[in-house]
């Protein structure tokens, strides 16, 4: 394998380390240069510096750079990491707070809390998928910005860019369900399909035969009066004859009872991130610490180095491997145009991702998948021409939300909190 040049965007975030040790748990993965830049240079010099300790202590050598400069730090890269936060946590505790004022979840990668991310994202992704485009023509990026799905629609169809959209949420559920089901079963695959935070694990086969609904009765009979988020996601499968993703599930299926948790909770999650992140920042500042910092556990984030570099490992090597990543559709799941991002068992080799055949999703849960993801194009629609009609429409969309009465107001107080003119 030849050695490679890869960049991280955005890299003054505290997921950092975890894509740092990820190269360093590699030892397979032939690295000559880890390029860092970040629009906040104190954040950068700080994990510029962990890094850079991470390596010697490895015994390693890689080149560790670090530049604001995002050209520069991106020129020549053969595999960029884009992990940025526009606006950062402060954006986030608006995003999750006045949706709250009016009856209405509150979160960061779906709803009016995930499309605002996304309207302040899209213009800076685009543009910075553009000079990577140009100082980096082969490159392919990696992208982990939130949200994933969304950001990966516009950015595939507005720039040149080669990108995928990576997430560690299903690729995790798929390896604790070969675990769960090994005994029963055997090796399984498993297939997933919908939007990123909105995926179903509809497929599950065992020695060439769909066994899917008795898969999904041994899961429920023996975990799904556990407390946790896969329980909760258990519960409704036999329903649903599908997995949905945990966490993420549960703001659709349990709407009203995440609304009670949110709006009674004393703190929101976007100020619980703001102290673990000072930890994380404080621990990768301390000279001795040459290691993942260890209050990164507390954010979040499993399973992200993993992805990560299966995929990158995919590409050098062409193996075809099968990843669940988010690109366009492309025609691989019917009622769904063929221009929208979808989240998808995908063939990953040297040309990148192709999303696999699906055809038509159940009906139990099509009819969600295909509102989100009308929400989510009319987002996109919005970010790109500034169109305060094209918001309304995206949030009136969306499930979570669908009353002009409650959408109308809530858009303008979000867009004057926020800052943003859309006419």
């Amino acid at each position: 394998m030849r050695s490679i040049v890869l960049c991280i965007v955005g890299a003054g975030g505290s997921y950092t380390p975890e894509i740092i040790e990820g190269v360093l748990e590699r030892p397979g993965l032939s690295v000559a240069q880890i390029s860092l830049t970040d629009s906040d240079p104190q954040r950068l010099g700080v994990m510029a510096g962990l890094a850079r300790r991470m390596v010697q202590a490895s015994g390693r050598r890689i080149e560790v750079r670090e530049s604001v400069d995002l050209a520069q730090a991106a020129r020549g890269a053969d595999f960029v990491v884009t992990q940025i936060r526009v606006g950062g946590m402060a954006a986030r505790q608006i995003d999750e707070t006045i949706p709250l004022r009016y009856g209405v979840i509150g979160q960061e990668t779906t709803g009016p809390g995930g499309m605002f991310k996304a309207l302040r994202t899209i213009p800076v992704m685009i543009e910075v998928a553009r000079t990577i485009s140009e100082v980096a023509p082969g490159a392919f990026i990696l992208n982990y910005t939130n949200p994933s799905g969304v950001v990966t629609e516009a950015v595939l169809n507005h720039t040149d860019a080669r990108l995928l959209g990576l997430c560690s949420s299903i690729p995790l559920l798929q390896h604790r369900l070969r675990g769960l089901l090994a005994e029963p079963f055997g090796e399984v695959e498993i297939a997933s399909v919908g939007l990123n935070h909105l995926g179903f694990v509809h497929r599950i086969t065992a020695g060439g035969q769909d066994v899917t609904r008795a898969a999904i009765d041994h899961l429920h009979a023996r975990h799904a009066t556990n407390d946790g988020l896969f329980a909760s996601a258990l519960k409704i499968a036999p329903l649903l004859g599908a997995i949905p993703v945990e966490k993420y599930g549960d703001l659709y299926f349990h709407r009203r009872a995440e609304f009670a948790a949110m709006a009674g909770a004393e703190r929101t999650r976007a100020q619980a991130v703001m102290d673990i992140e000072a930890q994380v920042l404080a621990q990768a500042a301390d000279p001795a610490v040459c290691s993942k910092p260890p209050a990164l556990i507390q954010r979040g984030g499993e399973g992200y180095s993993g992805v990560t570099f299966d995929t990158l490992e995919a590409i050098l090597e062409d193996r075809g491997s099968k990843i669940v990543m988010s690109t366009l559709n492309r025609g691989a799941v019917a009622g769904l145009p063929d221009d929208a991002a979808i989240e998808a068992v995908c063939e990953v080799g040297a040309q990148g991702a192709r999303a696999l055949p699906v055809g038509e999703m159940p009906l139990a849960w099509r009819g969600l998948v295909q509102a989100v993801k009308a929400h989510e194009s009319l987002t996109v629609q919005a970010a790109v021409s500034r169109s305060r009609d094209a918001a309304l429409q995206a949030l009136l969309a969306h499930p979570l939300v669908g009353d002009i009465d409650v959408a109308a107001p809530m858009l303008d107080d979000l867009l004057a909190a926020h800052g943003l003119d859309y006419r």
